[in-house]
């Protein structure tokens, strides 16, 4: 049985509710390092990692994580579901943004702060 903290829960919570996708249930589920093949390392195991596998039509997400998730985490994964359309990079800026970090040095900050961007 896999135990995630209240910590982790309410910020979820939080989150969904500001991004407004309250109507999604996400649930959370530890791996194991090892179980992580890293392409850029020459595809070798044992990576930390954080990412979210989306169910857009049972309105489900399942973040996979090998570390304890953080408040940062909670934002990217929960921007993924609320704009699957951003790119890795777009989802990066606007977390940095979100959890309080200087984002302004950020190549492309005024494209994606801009209506069109």
């Amino acid at each position: 049985m896999q135990i995630i903290s209240m910590f982790a829960l309410e910020r979820i919570e939080h989150w969904k509710t500001v991004l407004e996708i309250n109507h999604w249930d996400i649930i959370c589920s530890r791996i194991d390092e090892d179980q992580v093949v890293d392409s850029l390392e020459g595809n070798t195991y044992g990576h930390e990692f954080v990412g979210i596998e989306r169910n857009f039509q049972i309105q489900v997400g399942i973040i996979y994580h090998t570390r304890p998730l953080d408040e940062e985490d909670i934002i990217h994964e929960l921007l993924h579901v609320r704009y699957p359309d951003w790119s890795e990079e777009k989802v990066d800026f606007w977390t940095t943004l979100l959890i309080g970090k200087p984002a302004m040095q950020h190549a492309k900050a005024m494209e994606y702060l801009l209506p069109t961007g």
